[in-house]
């Protein structure tokens, strides 16, 4: 990355990269400033996989260093479609959005729909059969 020059949106690898290169930081000095361990910021930059809390220390901490702001701070992104959307268009701890959940059940509910409707028949209490008649 060029100096004064952000890309839209950056990679956890791209942040973690730039602020070490910037700041002469190694693993311990990042694992210290995100705190945590050098093995899950190893982590972090082999895999790219990120906890949302955890990805919201580094992006504050990257755009902190740009000295400007984060334009997603209150936004997240939609692992299934990739849309920037409000923090309230998620379920607590998911990472889809709820358009995506929505269409991932329904798509689930159409495909198995004999088998759901067979079950939910057997366990309604008027088509139980009577036994002690």
């Amino acid at each position: 990355m060029r100096a004064g020059r952000i890309p839209p949106d950056p990679s956890v690898q791209e942040m973690i990269e730039w602020i070490a290169s910037r700041y002469h930081m190694n693993k311990s000095s990042l694992s210290r400033m995100f705190q945590t361990t050098p093995s899950t910021i190893h982590s972090w930059l082999k895999s790219g996989k990120i906890s949302f809390k955890n990805l919201k220390k580094i992006r504050v901490g990257f755009y902190y260093l740009h000295n400007t702001t984060d334009p997603h701070a209150s936004e997240r992104k939609c692992s299934e479609c990739g849309k920037w959307l409000s923090i309230s268009f998620f379920r607590e701890g998911k990472a889809i959005c709820r358009s995506c959940e929505n269409g991932k059940t329904l798509k689930y509910y159409w495909q198995n729909r004999e088998e759901q409707l067979k079950k939910r028949r057997s366990k309604n209490w008027y088509n139980r059969s009577k036994k002690h008649a």
